[in-house]
Order: structure tokens, then C-alpha cells, then sequence
């Protein structure tokens, strides 16, 4: 869809590149690197928790004003010798952090008072976004991250991996989001909205790039304010 768009990518899976490989499956050793480096250090840690057994030592600390515990590493090992399915969650640290976003400025942040620690390894192996974003970027040696506004407040989690990884992050810029006529959040899984339908429809790419960059780039119009005329 990119290079019927007139904007091919220069590396992707079709392509390749020195960056490669370009598919998540093929990167699963990239990301449980990472896990274990987080997990060395004391970031990250396994939890064998279910989320019903999670949101009730959640409750339990509040009411007692107390911090959950973590599971000793005799217990962790005797939990892996039986093969127990488990998770890896970052560790997020107390306190509000900032960061400067390329659109909104500096942003300040404290997600570990409001979201329980992210999970960034799945029982199966996989990565979250949370890790695979971050991973990836690294490894491609993305410079900027120009994503939804929704990403704002998950991107301090991202920073703070990034940090704990000991790699330095890429600059980010949020963009406004395209928005349905009720103010729900424009999918790109809806039927009428999916890229193909405007290719099986005869829309000319220039058309579709040119509304794309007026309604969700952010820039500014002659009077200050963005045009979403369409």
C-alpha cells in the first residue's frame, strides 16, 4: 500500500535492509534479550499472577496502604521448575517524569501512581508493543517516533525502558488523531476506512495523501488553526 501511495519504503520485509529482519516473529531473540537484560537488573520480573489474582493484591495493598510484594528468586525458581506459565512485567518506578514531545512540549507523567506494571513479555514468548516498540526503534536506529496522541502518557513508560536498557531514546512527536463524526477514534478497521477500499474505490493516491496531511499532520494553517475540511 506504501508504494501504491508513491512512497515506498527503503527497507521492509519485501525489500530487506541492514536492519532486518523486518517481520516481529523473526525478532523474538532481539526481545527476550532485552527481557533478561531488564530482568537482570532488577527492571523487570516474572509474575505468575492471573489478572483476577493481580487486580486483588491491588485492592489488598490499597486498603493496607502497602506495596505489593515480589516473589523471592527461590520462589521464582521453584515456580519455574514446575513449569509454571508466567509473564514479564517492567517494573515502573514512583514519581512523575518528563519528557519534551515534539508537538506538545514538555510533558510530565506518573504512571505508576495511576497503571499497574506493564506487561512486555507474553506467556507465549511474544512481545507487547511496549517492548517490541522499543526494541525495534534501537535496533533500526529510528531517530524520530511521529505516532497518535493516544501513545502520550504510554510513552513515558517507553523512556523509562529506554532508560533502564541504558540506550538512548529517539525524539517523539504526538500527532492529533482522525476522529468519527461521534469523536470515537478513526480505525483503520473499519470497513470504509481500510486502505484498500479507497484503492478498490479508484481513489488517487495524491487525493488520499493530501487529506491525510491536512486532518492528521498537526500543521498549522494561515489563521493559526488546522484545516480539517475535507
Amino acid at each position: 500500500m506504501l508504494e501504491w501511495a508513491g512512497i515506498p519504503p527503503d527497507e521492509s520485509p519485501r525489500r530487506g535492509g541492514p536492519y532486518g529482519p523486518y517481520e516481529q516473529s523473526q525478532r523474538l531473540n532481539l526481545y527476550h534479550e532485552a527481557a533478561q537484560a531488564l530482568l537482570d537488573s532488577g527492571a523487570a520480573y516474572r509474575c505468575f499472577c492471573t489478572p483476577q489474582r493481580l487486580e486483588l493484591i491491588k485492592k489488598e495493598a490499597l486498603q493496607s496502604r502497602q506495596t505489593p510484594r515480589h516473589l523471592t528468586s527461590s520462589q521464582v525458581q521453584d515456580k519455574l521448575s514446575k513449569n509454571l506459565p508466567f509473564v514479564v512485567r517492567f517494573q515502573l518506578p514512583s514519581g512523575a517524569h518528563s519528557f519534551q514531545d515534539l508537538v506538545y512540549g514538555w510533558t510530565h507523567h506518573d504512571v505508576a501512581s495511576v497503571e499497574g506494571d506493564p506487561v512486555i513479555l507474553k506467556q507465549d514468548g511474544f512481545p507487547t508493543y511496549h517492548l517490541a516498540n522499543v526494541v525495534d526503534d534501537y535496533k533500526m536506529a529510528v531517530s524520530h517516533v511521529l505516532r497518535g496522541e493516544e501513545w502520550l502518557i504510554s510513552t513515558t513508560k517507553h523512556l523509562l525502558m529506554y532508560r533502564a536498557l541504558g540506550w538512548p531514546p529517539p525524539a517523539y512527536a504526538h500527532l492529533p488523531l482522525l476522529l468519527n463524526k461521534d469523536g470515537s477514534k478513526l480505525s483503520k478497521r473499519q470497513g470504509d476506512i481500510f486502505l484498500q477500499h479507497f484503492v478498490q474505490s479508484g481513489y488517487l493516491p495524491d487525493a488520499l495523501l493530501d487529506v491525510i496531511t491536512n486532518c492528521g499532520s498537526g500543521f498549522a494553517g494561515k489563521d493559526g488553526e488546522r484545516d480539517l475540511s475535507i
